[in-house]
Parts: C-alpha cells; structure tokens; sequence
C-alpha cells in the first residue's frame, strides 16, 4: 500500500509520550498505577496532549525510579514519538544500553533506536540498527524479538516494493504473534495490518479484505478507536481492488471528517483513492477535484505510493486535452520528482537489504544445517552418498537443459531484431509473437460448425468494444476474467468468448496472455527503469496475478524468458 499507513503501523505496537521527565513528579492517583494501566490510559487519550503527555511521564519515571531498563527504553520511543521526529532519544537510549551487557536489554534497545530511525524516514539507519539488535536476539534465542525485529525487516522490504519477500516475513511470523494476542494485542494488531497491505501489494484482495476486516473487529474488542479509522481504510481502499466502486467510495468519504481532524497523511491516502474510484467510473470532474486535494496534501505529508505515477500522468492526459499549459508543466515536474523518490533511492536501498539481511540469513540456515550434519557421521555420510548422486542428475540435467538455455538467449535476441525491423509502432496491432501460441484443449475454441447465431448488431458492438479494450490497454488491469469482462461489454459470456474465437482464432486466456506479453516486450525495450524492477513487479504491471503464470505465457508466446530478454536489452544498450 503506502508508505505512510506502514509507519503508522510501528505506532501501533508502539504506543507514545512527550516532554522530559526532569523534575517530574507522580501526582498521587497515579503512583500505584502499573506499566500496563499507564500504557493502556496512555492508548484511550492518544490524540491529545496535556493529558497523554501526563502518563507519559508518570511511565517513564516510574521505569527510571525502578531502575527498569526495558521499561525506560519505552518510555523514550514513547517520548520521540510525540516529539515531532526529534531523534535525539536515541542518545538517550544508547546511554540506557551502554550499561547493560544483558543480551536481551540490548537487543531491544538497537530495536527502538531502529523504530525511530524508520519512523524519521532513515530507512538505512534503521536497517543497521535492526541487524544489530538480530544478533543480540539471536545471542539468547528470544523468539519474541526475533519475530518483532523481522517484522521491521519485513516493513523496509515492503517500502522497496519486496512484496512478495515481505509477505513471506509476515505470514511466517502471524502464528507466532496470533498465540500471543490477548498478551500483546497491540503486536497481533499490527501483524494484521502488515498482512493486509502485503495481500494487497500483491493482487491478493479477498485475502487482504479479510485481514483488514478481522483488523476492524479486534480494534473494537481492545477498543483501539483510532486504529480502528485505520483498519475501515484498509477496508475500503481493498473494495477498489475488488472493483466495488461505489462501496469503496462511500466508506472513504465516511472518514474523511475525522482525518480531516486527525491525520492528514491517511486523509490524504482517502483522497488518492477517492480519485482512482472515480477515474474507473469515468466521472472526470470529481476524479480531478479529489486528485488535486490529494496532491496539495501529498505535498505537505510526503506520502509515497508507486500508484501516484499513473494518478499524476492520468491528470497530465486531462490537461493535456485541455490545453492547459500551466497545469501541464506543474505535473510533469511532479512526475519527475516522485520518479526519482519512488524508484531511484529505493531501488538502491533495496540492494543494501538483500546483501546485510537475505544474504547472512541464508549462510546462518547453512550453518545450522553443517553443524547438524556434523553431529551425525553416518547420516552426513549419506547426505554425502546422497549429494553425489544430486550432483550426478545435475549434470546430467545441466546439459540437458544447455541446449534449452542457449535457445532462450537466441530467442531474447531474435525478438529484440523483429523489434527493430519493425516499422509498426502503435501497440497493440504491433505483435512480437516469434513463435506460434499453443492451442489448448479447451471447449471454449471450437470449429465454427454453421452460420453464427450472434445477432449482426450485438456483433459489430462486441468488436468495437474488443478494439477500445485493446487501444487503451485494459487489459493490464488485474483480476480480467471472461465473466468480468462480458459484464463491462453489457454482454453475455458466450457471445463475447466465440467472438474472440472467431475474429482473434484463440481462446480468452490466450487472448488476454498475448495482449500482455506482447504490451510488457514493447515496454521493456522502451523504458530502462522497468527493467530495474523484479520480475514479480513486472509480472502484475501488466496484470498477472503470479510470476510463474507470466513467466510461462511469455514463454509460450515469444520463445524465451522474461530475465533473458531483460538481459539481452541490456547488452544490447552496452554494445551500443
């Protein structure tokens, strides 16, 4: 989803407090009152702040007076997070850690300093700190700040645009965290919230609308009023992915009031989705009036989403129509800016990420995996035998498959020639089908037997509609069935699925497949920045709803692979 409603998810399971402690006294109702019932009548007065202000306090005193080193940890996030993103609670922190040799104290210290790092932006900050506090967690095998270390982890995966590795991170840690829930409801609250954001990312909505749902209903059972706002945006933003428009719209505008009041960040997030629901129903007017709020508030809040790239070109379109030449020059210097925000600094960090995180992760399962082997002669001597015999089939598979590989690569370079010979440039009529689209075993492509029964006027309607769904790319939208698209058409499944037989010679799905294959090779060769992104990334830009289903049609249809094309572009660009 976006950048801003993740962080808010640290402040979930990170509740807040302001101000020094210096010369602070307990005033007398609260001096009996325990970490939890601070923290709690901390959480019911969030939004305000002499009184929120005041139990802060008291919890931070009470940890220091206790000599409590945990608790007083928590008492100076609690104390940044209501201090305008005031880092300097880090050096409080780490004068807290540098007595202690306890494993665990330090663990959660490098642990917050990494939330404040995150919750001011500092991704690479906050990754170093993380990666510190991992160690120290890994030192004592405390499964708790494992789980919550890499739930962060899995945060900054997300804001690379890793959905699919953040979404593996969550899932594995959701058993771990709902077994804890009653304990520590706001940690199960905010694993909710990951999942629902991640389902989303990757075009998982009814899984994502579950989360979100399940998220709302618990808010009401720990009475997490604000958070509550949070999850209902979760709600509605997923009815837009599921295409229930006019759902989607009503629940947001029902929280525009209180973020209006509240939040300006997630109310900006309300008007970029407000004006995406009305772009899909075509309604120009309030699509450009809540795209225009959302901008200003964007500005002030620096919210980031990939979405804002198409949002921002979709308006430049309009103006563009209109003439408006002010309005024109405006945007494009938006687009240049987000596009350097958005792609350029993130595609670094996410480098940095897989070679500190994903890297070591993988040699420490080696090393877990060799010290088990050797603590078992005969069974290494097995694995051993066993090895052999792998490696064996994998040289006999390696050459088996040298053939197939060479083949893709002269494939890749095939298609990149029958691009550049190519005098055609207006997509979608410009195909780069190098090889002959197998014809499934499907009862939906038969022999035309007799003269159609579709009536000659529904027919030239179906074909224009068919010849408009590929000029403006459609077809890219994710979750495009027969069934969904008969409906848009005001058709019937039968007619549109035997008019496609008839005037394209394929089945739908091969229809749909080879519209999109042929748009994403178009692409590629044109735009550098796409080719940055992962193939996962690739894969739903242009409507699929898995890699491994993308990776096969665009076998199928050009001969090779996705990455082998990538690779053939780029060394086609050095040789010239």
């Amino acid at each position: 989803m976006h950048k801003i409603l993740l962080i808010l998810s640290f402040l979930l399971s990170n509740l807040s407090f302001s101000q020094s402690v210096k010369n602070f006294r307990i005033p007398d109702t609260l001096k009996n009152k325990s970490f939890e019932q601070l923290e709690k009548a901390y959480g019911n007065v969030f939004r305000s702040g002499d009184q929120s202000i005041l139990y802060a306090n008291t919890f931070l005193t009470k940890a220091k007076k206790e000599k409590n080193i945990i608790k007083q940890i928590d008492g100076y996030f609690l104390l940044f997070t209501k201090s305008n993103k005031e880092i300097k609670y880090i050096d409080s922190i780490q004068s807290i850690i540098k007595i202690t040799d306890v494993a665990d104290e330090l663990s959660y210290g490098n642990y917050k300093i990494g939330n404040i790092y995150f919750n001011s932006n500092q991704y690479k900050k906050a990754l170093s700190s993380y990666l510190s506090a991992l160690t120290f967690a890994k030192k004592n095998n405390n499964i708790k700040n494992i789980v919550l270390i890499k739930n962060a982890i899995g945060k900054i995966k997300y804001l690379t645009y890793d959905y699919e590795e953040a979404l593996k991170i969550f899932k594995e840690n959701y058993r771990y965290i709902k077994s804890r829930e009653k304990n520590d409801p706001n940690n199960y609250l905010d694993i909710l919230y990951s999942l629902t954001m991640s389902y989303n990312a990757v075009g998982k909505n009814d899984s994502a609308y579950i989360y979100a749902n399940l998220g709302r209903e618990k808010c009401l059972l720990y009475d997490k009023k604000y958070y509550f706002r949070i999850f209902d945006l979760s709600c509605y933003t997923t009815k837009y992915y599921l295409r229930d428009y006019k759902k989607s719209i009503n629940g947001l505008k029902n929280n525009i009031d209180f973020f209006q009041k509240n939040d300006h960040a997630n109310l900006g997030i309300t008007y970029m989705y407000l004006a995406m629901n009305f772009q899909k129903l075509n309604d120009r007017p309030k699509y450009l009036d809540y795209f225009n709020k959302m901008d200003s508030l964007q500005k002030e809040t620096h919210f980031i989403d990939p979405k804002l790239i198409d949002l921002y070109k979709n308006s430049l379109k309009y103006y563009e129509e209109e003439g408006d030449k002010k309005k024109q020059v405006y945007l494009i210097d938006r687009l240049i800016k987000l596009n350097d925000t958005i792609y350029k600094s993130n595609y670094e960090f996410s480098k940095e990420v897989h070679k500190k995180f994903d890297t070591p992760e993988l040699l420490e399962q080696k090393e877990k995996l060799i010290s088990k082997l050797d603590k078992k002669s005969q069974i290494l001597n097995w694995i051993l035998g066993g090895a052999a015999l792998l490696l064996l089939a994998f040289i006999i598979l390696y050459n088996k498959n040298s053939k197939k590989l060479r083949i893709y690569k002269a494939q890749a370079q095939k298609l990149i020639d029958l691009q550049n010979k190519s005098s055609l440039s207006d997509f979608p009529y410009n195909e780069f089908k190098i090889i002959p689209q197998e014809v499934e075993n499907s009862s939906d492509l038969k022999k035309d037997t007799g003269k159609s029964q579709i009536p000659e006027n529904v027919r030239k309607s179906i074909v224009l509609k068919l010849n408009d769904f590929e000029k403006r790319k459609i077809f890219i939208e994710k979750n495009i069935t027969l069934h969904t698209l008969s409906n848009d058409f005001d058709t019937n499944r039968v007619y549109l699925s035997k008019i496609i037989n008839e005037t394209k010679g394929k089945t739908f799905s091969n229809y749909i497949n080879e519209l999109r294959i042929n748009f994403v090779v178009t692409e590629l060769k044109q735009n550098k920045k796409l080719r940055l992104k992962t193939i996962v990334a690739i894969s739903e830009e242009v409507g699929f709803s898995n890699v491994e289903s993308f990776a096969k049609a665009f076998k199928n249809i050009t001969g090779t692979l996705p990455s082998y094309y990538i690779k053939a572009l780029k060394d086609n660009d050095n040789v010239l």
